[in-house]
């Protein structure tokens, strides 16, 4: 999640829960065998719809894919005639603070103290929309590991109704936010945070901006050796030298580094620049997404092949903020309450920005959207990600957001499907039983009423989604939304 730039590490984003427990959303066909016959079954690899086939789901997997009312298809099992619908992988946002809770300024014990401890009940609430909107995993990119750990033990126990969880721990950085950001002030430090955060349980070490260049290396080889992958969310230090020392990830369409302009550009830059946030189109101003830096990051990502999630949905919310826009629909409808008072009260990327900025904001827009297409045709691992619970990010329906944003760049909507089905797998190292519709993988699945091939908008149209092999339908996935 943007906290962007050192001067606002204490005025910046946040998000800190675990879950309460829930009972699960009622099931539509209580069998432990279902059939989804008369299915079109979306090869998002190959970017080709099937004729209508039946896939047969036992024990959370898919065990058979065969004609239409296939005997061996349907017996013993509970039947769905699908009606020539399309049948898709679950959807996987690679950035989602599923247990973060409000961004808030306590004083304790004297002080006035930046806090994003954990809440159950927010990450339940969110949770359970995510599924509602057909996404069955995430990746958590930030938060606390113990409300990670209440989280899976009340999925486990069947209490709780949502996705498949990939936790980081808190962000490491320069400055510690409690239930955000780890705080450390060396390379010796860096380590043992990481060491601590594999001990904890850690699936992936995310590291921070504040970060100078022996932390960050320090970081990414700690990583490596407890054998997680790193992942930063980078400003100053340029994307290309730190894929150099081997990282493995970045998120955020948001590359601010100086040594990516040229020097012109750069001086002109650092003149005027202010502090916070403004970056976010201040920097774009002077650069060119098709100049010698967007040359450079392209072959970076095309020699690397990092794992990236753009979050352009997080971005374009808050160039829009000082408008009545869809993003504060969303939120109004399915984010938590707490976090909407949050935003509402004064947590925002936008914050101290005038109205002129947010035009001079919506006017770069065009090079973010340039600089994605050229980001997002190279052999990169490139996902989807929201940067969920943070400002107007509602749970679940942002993934279609950001979907609808690269499309509307002029990424291609098969490139769109597979980053955020099966590419989204193998960056997770679950592409052999995440990410496809095939035998032996696990029936987290969509049934839409027509083709997300022929629109992105068509992810959409969800008809039902089967989650670890269970099948919810049109009722049970409005009582997930709360409606």
């Amino acid at each position: 999640m943007p906290i962007p730039s050192l001067p606002w590490l204490t005025a910046a984003a946040a998000l800190a829960a675990s879950v309460a427990v829930a009972p699960a959303a009622s099931v539509a066909r209580p069998s432990n065998a279902i059939a989804l016959d008369n299915v079109r079954i979306v090869d998002v690899e190959r970017a080709r719809s099937a004729a209508p086939r039946c896939v047969r789901v036992e024990d959370g997997r898919i065990v058979r894919i065969a004609r239409p009312a296939s005997r061996s298809c349907r017996r013993d099992a509970d039947t769905v005639d699908m009606q020539g619908r399309y049948l898709m992988p679950g959807l996987i946002d690679m950035h989602a603070h599923l247990t973060l809770g409000p961004l808030e300024m306590r004083r304790e014990r004297g002080q006035l103290t930046m806090v994003a401890d954990p809440d159950d009940a927010i990450a339940a609430h969110n949770a359970r929309r995510l599924v509602a909107f057909g996404v069955t995993t995430i990746r958590n990119p930030g938060g606390d590991l113990a409300a990670a750990a209440r989280y899976r033990e009340a999925l486990d126990a069947g209490r709780l109704t949502g996705p498949e969880s990939f936790d980081a721990g808190p962000v490491i950085n320069n400055t510690a936010i409690r239930g955000l950001a780890a705080g450390a002030a060396s390379a010796d430090e860096v380590r043992r945070v990481v060491d601590a955060q594999v001990e904890a349980g850690a699936d992936w070490i995310k590291l921070y901006t504040g970060l100078d260049r022996e932390q960050l290396r320090a970081g990414i080889e700690a990583a490596h050796a407890h054998g997680r992958p790193a992942v930063a969310h980078l400003e100053a230090i340029a994307w290309p030298d730190a894929l150099e020392m081997g990282l493995d990830g970045i998120v955020h369409l948001m590359p601010t580094s100086p040594d990516l302009l040229d020097p012109q550009a750069r001086r002109a830059w650092q003149a005027d620049a202010r502090a916070g946030t403004f970056a976010f189109f201040e920097w774009w101003e002077h650069f060119d997404p098709d100049g010698p830096g967007a040359d450079r990051l392209v072959a970076a990502f095309q020699r690397h092949r990092p794992v990236f999630d753009a979050t352009l949905v997080a971005f374009h919310a808050a160039f829009v903020q000082d408008l009545d826009n869809d993003y504060k629909v969303d939120a109004r409808r399915y984010a938590h309450p707490a976090l909407q008072a949050n935003w509402n009260d004064w947590f925002t990327f936008a914050i101290g920005w005038k109205p002129e900025d947010f035009a001079r904001a919506r006017a770069i827009w065009p090079k973010v959207q340039r600089l994605a297409v050229r980001l997002y045709a190279t052999d990169a691992r490139m996902t989807l990600g929201t940067d969920m619970s943070n400002p107007w990010i509602a749970p679940g329906i942002s993934l279609h957001r950001e979907m609808q944003l690269l499309a509307d760049a002029g990424v291609a909507t098969p490139t769109i499907l597979r980053a955020a089905t099966v590419n989204a797998a193998r960056a997770l190292g679950a592409e052999r039983r995440l990410g496809r519709v095939a035998l032996g993988h696990e029936a987290d699945l969509l049934v839409l009423d027509a083709d997300p091939l022929d629109d992105i908008r068509n992810t959409r149209a969800i008809h039902a989604v089967v989650l670890d092999g269970r099948l919810l339908d049109n009722a049970a996935l409005d009582s997930l939304k709360g409606e």
